[in-house]
């Protein structure tokens, strides 16, 4: 029942999350523009407004670009940099916002005001910081303990052929994607209880993370595994979606614009939805 009311309720939070998750996607949409528009300009000056162009619709020619000359490696140093600042952006912004929608979700009211959704970010900002970067670094050393360390005494050992390094390399993917939820949810719950209780003890909350997560582990950790399954194969159909579609005109490079923009307001509401089923959880 819980596990049931859990998605139910996710779902409806999220719903009356409209007005926080417009802000994400707004914000982000400014950031990627600041970005993308820069190195679109940068990347025409050194191609040129040429028919070589056209030949990228037919898939990307690496050979094309390394008969650049000079300009090749100023042109991948501008991407590779710029690819790097971007990420660290958008994790920072991230960070941030969730704040807000965590508020949001908790409130539960379409009512909900975009004041309140700043204040909250700005507020929590650093307790949610320490938080994911907590357990990114949990992630990352259980990860290396369940997955790395024992391919790599297989991969040592004599005789493993390479058919069983691939049945043993799919075999540590279920047991990581089987194991990650648990950490989801500590994170989950600790930010939930940041937010609920109006704190910023970082290393209470996190506490509070652990027990709520093996206080109702089965319903917890069935709802997190699903959610991170859907988010998941969200993601492949995405790549799939996208990888399929190649713009030809100026009125298919719009439509590939709306879908791109459809496709990431929907991995938003995906995750309001699993932030949401947790705060239910929380509240129960």
């Amino acid at each position: 029942m819980k596990l049931i009311k859990a998605f139910t309720s996710g779902a409806g939070r999220a719903l009356r999350s409209v007005k926080a998750l417009l802000i994400i996607w707004f914000l982000s949409f400014i950031i990627m523009a600041v970005f993308a528009f820069p190195l679109r300009s940068f990347i025409i000056a050194v191609l040129g407004n040429t028919a070589s162009t056209g030949l990228l619709n037919e898939g990307f020619d690496i050979s094309y670009f390394l008969n650049m000359g000079q300009a090749f490696e100023p042109m991948m140093s501008a991407i590779t940099g710029g690819l790097l600042i971007m990420i660290l952006v958008f994790f920072l912004l991230y960070v941030f916002l969730n704040g807000g929608l965590f508020d949001s979700l908790l409130s539960n009211s379409y009512a909900y005001k975009p004041g309140n959704f700043f204040r909250s970010s700005a507020r929590y900002f650093l307790s949610y910081m320490i938080i994911t970067v907590l357990i990114m670094l949990i992630i990352l050393a259980v990860v290396f303990l369940v997955a790395a360390v024992p391919l790599i005494i297989h991969r040592s050992g004599e005789g493993g052929s390479e058919e069983a390094t691939w049945k043993l390399v799919g075999i540590l993917r279920i047991v990581v994607v089987l194991v990650l939820p648990v950490f989801l949810l500590v994170a989950d719950y600790a930010r939930v209880w940041l937010a609920a209780n109006d704190h910023r003890k970082v290393f209470k909350a996190f506490a509070y993370g652990f027990r709520a997560t093996f206080r109702s582990f089965l319903s917890s950790y069935f709802f997190m595994l699903i959610m991170v399954i859907v988010q998941g194969l969200y993601a492949v159909l995405v790549a799939k979606i996208l990888s399929g579609y190649s713009p030809l005109t100026g009125e298919g490079l719009f439509v590939l614009f709306l879908l791109t923009q459809v496709l990431f307001l929907f991995k938003l509401y995906l995750r309001a939805v699993r932030y949401g089923g947790v705060a239910a959880l929380y509240q129960m």
